[in-house]
């Protein structure tokens, strides 16, 4: 475990330490309130870690509201940086959702390898881009027309009409 997060750990236990005493409560006592042993109590008031779940239960226990825990900003600065991978695969999605969601560009039934051209993607990654649409299909925002074995694929039709609000016919 990194140094910042032992520093964030020791403080939360010595906070549920000082309030457990507060309240003239054994370990034995919030133990037993909890459900957990007192080897885990007193692990939790030295910063040793535990879940959150554990965590809730101790604070219920103690009437804390977990928020007290958290008033100063920690430094949240990712210990590993995200894999090329993931970031090409968030980069294509990102793009992806622009234009499904934030264009006209599927106003007109397209295909796939007219997404691939508008976003400036290479056909070896055509199979993901059709699995990509396909999900929105699924999520209700893009449909299908199949003709033959091409899929073209379109903003979803509206089920209301779009004047009066009211369903169509």
């Amino acid at each position: 475990m990194i140094d910042s997060n032992k520093l964030i750990l020791k403080k939360l236990g010595n906070l549920l330490r000082s309030r457990r005493e507060h309240l003239s409560y054994s370990q034995r006592d919030v133990a037993s309130m909890t459900g957990l042993t007192m080897t885990t109590i007193a692990a939790m008031e030295r910063g040793s870690g535990s879940t959150m779940h554990n965590f809730l239960l101790v604070c219920r226990a103690l009437n804390l509201q977990p928020r007290m825990f958290f008033c100063e900003d920690i430094d949240l600065t990712p210990l590993y940086n995200i894999s090329p991978q993931a970031k090409s695969r968030i980069d294509l999605r990102t793009k992806l959702e622009k234009l499904v969601s934030d264009s006209e560009f599927f106003d007109t039934p397209r295909r796939v390898s007219e997404v691939l051209e508008e976003l400036d993607y290479d056909k070896s990654v055509s199979n993901k881009f059709s699995v990509y649409l396909t999900a929105y299909c699924r999520e209700g925002e893009l449909e299908y027309i199949k003709t033959g074995n091409v899929k073209r694929y379109t903003k979803k039709k509206s089920l209301t009409n779009p004047k009066s609000g009211t369903p169509k016919n």
